[in-house]
C-alpha cells in the first residue's frame, strides 16, 4: 500500500550569514508540486540542470506545519493506531535538520515535527473512546560509535546494542519514561538535549556531531466489543509501536 511506503522529501533551507556574506550564489530550484529539485551547475550554465525527483520537494518558502501535515501526520497517525514508524532527517552539516525537527518557537509556523507528534500523540490520546494508552519515551545518542542514554542516571555510560529472538534489536539498559502531557515530553527532550555532545563545526558553531533518536513507545489497550463467556470480562486488543524521531549526525564536508 501507498501509505506504508518509504517516502523521501527533501527541504531547502535560505542562505546564512556566512554563505551571504562570501556572496554565494544559489544553484537550487524546485518544482514542489512534483517534487522535482533541479540544481544548476554555475560554471556551465549552458548546460541543462540535473534533476530529482522526491515524495515531496519544500524550498525556501515552505515551513515546517506544511511538511508536517503532509508527510508525518500520515504516519504519526499510524502509531496511534498501533503501527512502528520512523522519521528520519539527513543532511549536510548546517542543512537544517534539526531546525525541522526540533523547531522554533516563533512563528509558530515552524515549530519541529518533534513537538508536534508529541501534540499528535496526546490529542489521539484525549479523543479515543474505550482504550487506554500507556505513553514512554526515550532518548539516546549514538557519538563516535558508543550509545548513550541522554535521560539515563549516568549519561556517560556505553551502552549495548542487543538482540532478542521475539523483541528483536534493542539497546540493553535504556530508560524508558512514562509521560502522560505534552509538556512532560517537551521537559524530556530539553533535558535530553542539554546532554547530548557538542562540537564546532564552521557551518555551524552549535552543531551536534551526533546521532540522536528520540522514541515515543505507545501501548494501545482498546475494549472489544464482545464478553469473554462465562467470565463477565470483556475482550481486551493489546497492541505496541514506536515512533522513532531520527535527528542524523552531520556530514563533515571541507568547508
Amino acid at each position: 500500500m501507498a501509505s506504508e511506503a518509504v517516502k523521501v522529501i527533501v527541504r531547502c533551507r535560505p542562505m546564512n550569514e556566512r554563505e551571504k556574506a562570501l556572496s554565494c550564489q544559489a544553484v537550487i530550484s524546485m518544482d514542489s508540486p512534483r517534487g522535482q529539485c533541479f540544481i544548476q551547475n554555475p560554471g556551465a550554465t549552458d548546460e541543462p540542470p540535473k534533476q530529482f525527483t522526491f515524495h515531496g520537494a519544500y524550498y525556501e518558502s515552505h515551513n515546517t506545519e506544511q511538511i508536517y501535515n503532509e508527510i508525518a501526520y500520515p504516519l504519526v497517525e499510524g502509531v496511534t493506531e498501533g503501527y512502528n514508524g520512523t522519521i528520519f532527517a539527513y543532511g549536510q552539516t548546517g542543512s537544517g535538520k534539526s531546525f525541522t525537527m526540533q523547531g522554533i518557537v516563533d512563528p509558530p509556523t515552524q515549530k519541529g515535527i518533534i513537538p508536534r507528534a508529541f501534540e499528535h500523540v496526546f490529542e489521539s490520546v484525549q479523543c479515543a473512546e474505550n482504550t487506554k494508552f500507556l505513553v514512554r519515551v526515550s532518548y539516546l545518542e549514538i557519538y563516535n560509535e558508543d550509545i548513550r542514554d541522554l535521560l539515563g542516571a549516568n549519561t556517560k555510560q556505553k551502552l549495548k546494542l542487543k538482540e532478542h529472538p521475539e523483541k528483536g534489536v534493542y539497546v540493553k539498559g535504556l530508560s524508558l519514561h512514562t509521560v502522560h502531557s505534552v509538556a512532560q515530553c517537551e521537559r524530556i527532550m530539553e533535558t535530553g538535549w542539554r546532554n547530548r555532545a557538542v562540537g564546532y563545526t564552521l557551518m555551524n558553531k552549535d552543531s551536534s556531531r551526533s546521532h540522536s533518536i528520540f522514541t515515543i513507545n505507545m501501548e494501545i489497550y482498546a475494549v472489544g466489543r464482545c464478553q469473554i463467556p462465562g467470565s463477565g470480562l470483556w475482550e481486551t486488543e493489546h497492541r505496541t509501536s514506536l515512533c522513532n524521531l531520527v535527528d542524523n549526525p552531520r556530514i563533515k564536508t571541507g568547508a
